[in-house]
Formats: structure tokens, sequence, C-alpha cells
């Protein structure tokens, strides 16, 4: 019987190798089974989004689909149901494209308040995604973050807190929460 249990056992143990090879070379995200399922679905649909991006501009698409993720509540948000905006970029200055208006939170030090905003409305979120881009790369606060090497994700996450993304206070940390919790260094 042990010697019956240690030849299948062995080659139970090859099948499941085997298997988990496979898998990996067919693309299925073995890893990602802790993930939620809007999560998994999200990275699905556009994480080719932020591998482009990042490729186009320097920003790491592991920042690129957390800030996407965390802005945008894995797309189900109000804002990325009725903009097509998942990096709840505001209207500013020079801005002439659609908007959308919507009650929102901010944040004046740690005080948390409710404000009337208006936000870039797209046509699509492949544009969302390209004006976060530009947004980073052409706007005077975030260029310095360029330098950041590509593996400095907190350094990323701290700078866009601390370069005015947005008011939350707990914003970096909110971004680093998610890349780990999710395990986003590894799209």
């Amino acid at each position: 019987m042990t010697r019956k249990f240690e030849r299948y056992g062995f080659w139970a143990f090859s099948i499941i190798i085997l298997l988990t090879l496979y898998a990996e070379n067919r693309g299925v995200a073995i890893r990602d089974y802790h993930r939620p399922g809007q999560v998994r679905a999200y990275l699905k649909q556009y994480k080719y989004l932020s591998t482009e991006l990042e490729q186009k501009t320097g920003i790491p698409a592991t920042i690129i689909i957390a800030v996407a993720g965390l802005e945008s509540d894995w797309g189900r948000s109000e804002l990325a149901k009725n903009a097509n905006n998942h990096f709840g970029i505001k209207i500013k200055k020079g801005w002439g494209g659609m908007k959308y208006c919507k009650e929102t939170e901010e944040y004046a030090y740690t005080l948390a308040y409710k404000s009337h905003e208006c936000f870039r409305k797209y046509p699509l979120i492949r544009d969302s995604y390209e004006d976060f881009g530009r947004f980073i790369t052409q706007q005077v606060n975030y260029k310095w973050m360029l330098k950041l090497h590509d593996d400095d994700i907190r350094g990323w996450a701290e700078g866009l807190q601390n370069s005015g993304y947005a008011t939350d206070p707990a914003y970096a940390e909110k971004l680093m929460r998610l890349i780990n919790k999710y395990g986003l260094t590894n799209l």
C-alpha cells in the first residue's frame, strides 16, 4: 500500500506542477484568487490600458491601475459609469471637453466635507487613461515624479499625494493598501 501511495503521490504532485505551469503559460493568473470578482474583472478588462500607458509615459502600470481602481471603485462608481472617468480628474482651467458634475467628498487637512465638483467626461474609457497620462506628464507639479524609478511604487504613491492629486490625506496609504492587498505589482 505504501509503494502504491508513493507512486501515485509522485504522479499527483507532477500533474499539479504541470497544470500550474500550463496555466501560467496560458496567461491564467494563479495568484488572482485572493482578488474579489470586481477587481479580477477590472484587471482583465483594463490592465492592457495601464501597460500601454506605462510604455508611452513611464508612469508605472501598477500606479495607473491602482489609481484607476481606487478612483473608479473598480469601474463601479457613478463617475466611471456616467462619465467614463476612471481617475477622478476634475475640470480645471483649459479643459474644453465635456463635463459631469456631482457631489463629492473633499478634505481640508484631515477634515472631510461635501462639495459639488465638476469632472472631466470622456466618450471612451481609453480617453480617461490617456488623459491621466497627459495630466501627470504635462502638469508642472507632477513632472518631477517622472524621474522616480518605475519600481519605486511607494515614491509614486506619495508623490501623487504630495503633489496635490487628491485632497485625501491618506491617499498614498490607500493606494499602497490596494497594491499590496490585491498584488497589483503582478499584473
